[in-house]
């Protein structure tokens, strides 16, 4: 048993991580590109990370400008998190940007058609309170991930946001038991001190290296755990939205709910099928 452990270790020691999932000042996110990189430089052991601002590539590609000047020790993919008609979609590895507002399809379609990745985000995250024209994480559901499964790269099965423990489960749940999509693990960070909280593992070191992990099936989604300092101020990032989401929600009533159409475990017995007794 000790050299199971001790083999395990060293394979782990040796892959590599990714964070998918980072937001800018260019989108809703606090830091801005300059901060982001520093960070990931020097207070991360993150490979390869991935700009993916709301519904724009540009915070990404200046990113990448400023990676040409000076030499990092990780590599940067261009991503953007696209608000489709159904819930918000990953696209890695963009040229141009997406627009928003249109049919998950048309989503997933733009991004193979640019030969990007796409990633279902957060895709059992919904919200009812009614945010107004403020960015709102929406995952995509069980109707859209059944409809679309043969379209979607992978699925984030690990999103670093402290409150989505369930939703996490659910997403590897519904992925085991019917999707059987590559998992990913990201931290949807909005403040530096979110980065790398949630990651991906891979081999090799290169963004090639992440893009072939995710089609070949061979990632494994991770986390960290937050410290005291670190959720109080990702609190306070998010205390003025959340004070003018209830105020909204007050004036215009809760959003719908999605239909549902699998009826899901308690979060007791979930967490036991996917951790305890990972479905084949």
């Amino acid at each position: 048993m000790k050299m199971i452990r001790t083999q395990l270790h060293e394979q782990l020691h040796n892959l590599s991580k990714v964070d998918l999932h980072i937001h800018s000042n260019y989108s809703d996110g606090a830091p801005t590109i300059e901060a982001i990189l520093d960070y990931v430089q020097h207070k991360t052991n993150l490979d390869v990370i991935a700009i993916t601002d709301h519904d724009t590539i540009e915070g990404a590609l200046y990113a990448r400008e400023l990676m040409k000047k000076k030499k990092y020790r990780f590599e940067l993919i261009v991503g953007e998190e696209v608000s489709s008609n159904e819930g918000h979609i990953l696209g890695l590895f963009l040229h141009k940007q997406i627009q928003p507002d249109i049919p998950a399809h048309e989503v997933l379609k733009q991004i193979h058609e640019q030969g990007g990745i796409s990633i279902a985000a957060h895709p059992f995250y919904e919200s009812r309170m009614n945010s107004g024209k403020i960015t709102w994480a929406h995952g995509v559901g069980t109707i859209t991930l059944l409809q679309e499964k043969n379209h979607f790269d992978a699925i984030e099965t690990v999103n670093a946001t402290p409150v989505y423990d369930e939703e996490n489960l659910r997403a590897k749940y519904i992925n085991r038991l019917l999707l059987f999509l590559a998992e990913t693990g990201s931290s949807d960070a909005h403040i530096l001190q979110g980065i790398g909280k949630g990651y991906t593992l891979f081999e090799g070191k290169t963004t090639h290296a992440v893009r072939e992990a995710i089609l070949n099936h061979e990632t494994q989604a991770m986390n960290d755990k937050w410290d005291i300092l670190g959720l109080f101020r990702y609190g306070y990032f998010f205390l003025p939205t959340g004070l003018r989401t209830v105020l909204n929600t007050m004036l215009h009533g809760r959003r719908d709910k999605q239909v549902e159409l699998v009826n899901f475990p308690s979060k007791r017995k979930l967490r036991k099928k996917v951790v305890d007794e990972p479905i084949e």
